[in-house]
């Protein structure tokens, strides 16, 4: 028997506490207690690790980013369409982890399109990573502007943007992190621990085991660990029809049954 976790078994883990975190934020006004979240600060950096996995072994790199982004989309367009169509003043929909997993992908790919030695690789690679930046400088700038803040968030509906998708910069870094120093997992913990901390404030209160929680995403230091580099069982489109529809059952359930 394979010692370890496999890729699959990751992802098992993720989603099942994926799904702890979201009834939580479904069902807070009606008590879902703590925990359910608390188990939830460890999805993103699992499914960013594994992005980096996925990343390294896939053989078509830009149809993994076509993927993201048409996952980005279908999510874009829950979060618009769904609170108009079911409204409920109870839910904020900001979920929509596949634009950061995009942009992190799509920083990978830069880099190794730059590392290159080629010209016209160099070129499109510094293109998209400086792109990646500035397109996210630009529009934090924009929203402090007059008349800007709508024409902003609708773009970025469309075209992720590195300061407005779910962890913003920091889990962009972290999957990034993640990637360059993939097979080195004592490096690897380092990166998620230095971000686990940036993500407290340097703010150690009692808040800490309240409400100042994202810094338990350095518990997802145990699945990294044990994880063996196999793939195991192929599940290759479940995490892009399964993400969006719990997400629409769960706010469903929230606004019929207990609304």
């Amino acid at each position: 028997m394979q010692k370890g976790l496999t890729s699959y078994q990751m992802k098992l883990v993720g989603v099942t506490l994926m799904v702890c975190d979201h009834i939580h934020q479904m069902f807070v006004m009606q008590g879902a207690p703590m925990y359910l979240t608390m188990l939830g600060r460890v999805v993103a950096p699992i499914f960013l690790f594994l992005s980096a996995e996925g990343y390294y072994y896939t053989h078509n790199k830009l149809a993994y980013l076509r993927n993201l982004l048409g996952g980005f989309w279908i999510m874009s367009s829950i979060q618009w369409f769904l609170p108009r169509l079911v409204p409920n003043d109870d839910i904020v929909i900001t979920n929509n982890i596949f634009g950061t997993l995009f942009l992190t992908v799509l920083t990978m790919y830069g880099l190794d399109l730059f590392k290159k030695n080629q010209g016209k690789s160099r070129l499109v690679g510094s293109v998209l990573l400086l792109g990646i930046v500035g397109l996210g400088g630009l529009f934090l700038w924009l929203i402090t502007q007059p008349g800007w803040l709508m024409p902003v968030a609708l773009f970025s509906m469309v075209i992720p943007n590195i300061m407005f998708v779910e962890g913003n910069v920091i889990f962009v870094a972290l999957g990034v992190w993640f990637y360059c120093f993939r097979g080195k997992k004592g490096l690897q913990v380092l990166g998620l621990g230095l971000v686990a901390l940036v993500t407290t404030g340097f703010e150690f209160t009692h808040q800490l085991l309240t409400t100042n929680i994202q810094w338990m995403m350095i518990f997802s230091a145990i699945p990294i660990m044990l994880y063996n580099g196999q793939e195991g069982r192929k599940i290759k489109w479940f995490f892009y029809i399964f993400y969006p529809a719990h997400i629409v059952i769960l706010y469903l359930l929230a606004t019929y049954l207990v609304g």
